[in-house]
């Protein structure tokens, strides 16, 4: 009980921190569309995105595939933080994964990372050492916001259900978090595509959080130093 307490205090502390990282967001998107080149890559990743909006609400929601990715994203977890995992196990009402010892980075990393996303970068960045990636420029983004609202879709579908990940933190330790992590993962991806020094894109999401928790100070007759 004391954990989740815990886990829920943060989750509170961190909802200003979602309207930062939403304007922040907002900002870096409007600043992308400037050039011609930033609104053509917003564009195919719109289409993409929207594709597999149109397949999930109206055709089919292939369950057992994000079951896949969400056990392999445990067990990614678990080896990059060097804590032994193994006998994953999936089908189409659930899966598990063993692991030594869990954390809060194993627990929730299926709601952080789009794990066909990084697949379809590390196709693209295997793929450009033998072929010219101009080949598929134009695909590349559209992949990408395929992949990227098909987690976002399994992401908010899976929440909407009892997880076993969520219990030992509370909905309101960890859904809050998991809010954040996407929209801070959001922000960067599209400083990485700009024209923007990643410093200059940095400084502006931290001005937001900064001016977010100034407001609130103030307001509660606290001294912001």
């Amino acid at each position: 009980m004391l954990k989740k307490f815990a886990y829920s205090l943060l989750g509170l502390l961190l909802l200003p921190s979602l309207l930062a990282l939403g304007l922040a967001l907002y900002q870096l998107l409007v600043d992308l569309q400037i050039d011609d080149t930033g609104r053509a890559l917003l564009t195919r990743f719109s289409m993409g995105a929207f594709g597999w909006l149109v397949v999930f609400l109206l055709i089919t929601r292939p369950v057992k595939s994000y079951i896949l990715a969400h056990e392999l994203t445990h067990l990614l977890a678990a080896w990059l933080t060097g804590v032994p995992a193994g006998q994953l196990s999936f089908h189409r009402d659930g899966g598990s994964v063993k692991v030594a010892r869990t954390t809060l980075w194993i627990s929730l990393a299926p709601y952080f990372i789009p794990f066909y996303c990084l697949l379809v970068l590390f196709a693209h960045v295997v793929a450009q050492l033998w072929w010219d990636p101009a080949r598929w420029s134009f695909a590349l983004p559209v992949l990408l916001g395929f992949t990227w609202s098909y987690h976002l879709c399994f992401t908010v579908y899976s929440l909407s259900r009892t997880q076993r990940d969520i219990q030992p933190y509370g909905l309101l330790g960890a859904y809050p978090l998991i809010a954040a992590v996407n929209l801070l993962m959001l922000c960067l991806a599209v400083s990485a595509v700009n024209e923007h020094p990643f410093s200059a894109d940095l400084r502006l999401i931290l001005e937001h959080q900064q001016h977010i928790y100034s407001v609130l100070y103030r307001r509660n007759g606290l001294n912001y130093r």
